[in-house]
């Protein structure tokens, strides 16, 4: 009977652990096809040889995020990659809107290396520009920063001064908006999905106070 037990019990967590992959792999699926990456670097190509330097950087910038986000089909990158990711998401960001944000980075350097499921912090700061810089009349601010706490997680604050938002008991949507794309709802269910429920998104804002979105991760350094 012990060995029955045992066995039902096995068989429970590897059921548990197949529907864990499958999810993460369909939510991480969402990623955008490569053709769109190589149709990028043939328009930086084009770019370069008729001088049209403009072209050429945002081209560049957006094939190094697809680059970046693709990552041979791997779900987890290094932290640096994940920064890059966002620098150039707002590099074209910065371009459409013309100073419309600024965005200052304090990353601590031992954490370049460790990993990081992608494209986890790119989604937060489109928020804040889609939704916290909306209609305001002066300058918006992004400040990303990523540190060791005193549990030894990965910790990141993404803040914006922008209009805020009530918010109860750290509430984000429940449900996938099919036009968010890589939404807050999909970033949360990755976190939780792969670290489990202790880092989930954490959220504090307040109206025309701007906004904290805190990520935590644990600490695991790359191979």
């Amino acid at each position: 009977m012990a060995s029955e037990i045992q066995l039902l019990i096995e068989r429970n967590n590897a059921e548990k652990e197949s529907k864990r992959i499958a999810e993460l792999s369909a939510l991480q699926a969402q990623i955008n096809p490569h053709f769109l990456y190589n149709t990028l670097d043939i328009i930086n190509c084009m770019a370069k040889l008729r001088e049209e330097r403009d072209i050429e950087d945002i081209s560049f910038a957006l094939a190094s995020f697809f680059r970046i986000s693709l990552h041979k089909g791997e779900n987890i990158i290094k932290i640096r990659e994940e920064i890059e990711l966002v620098k150039n998401f707002l590099y074209i960001q910065n371009v459409r809107f013309v100073n419309r944000f600024t965005v200052y980075y304090d990353i601590d350097d031992r954490i370049l290396d460790c990993e990081i499921i992608k494209i986890i912090l790119q989604p937060i700061v489109e928020n804040s520009i889609k939704h916290g810089f909306n209609n305001i009349d002066y300058l918006g601010i992004i400040n990303i920063k990523g540190k060791i706490d005193e549990n030894h997680d990965i910790v990141f604050e993404i803040e914006d001064n922008g209009v805020g938002c009530t918010i109860e008991d750290d509430k984000i949507p429940q449900k996938k908006d099919p036009l968010s794309g890589y939404g807050l709802y999909n970033v949360n269910e990755r976190l939780i999905i792969e670290y489990g429920e202790k880092y989930r998104l954490r959220f504090s804002s307040s109206p025309h106070k701007g906004t904290v979105v805190t990520i935590k991760i644990p600490f695991i350094k790359s191979n």
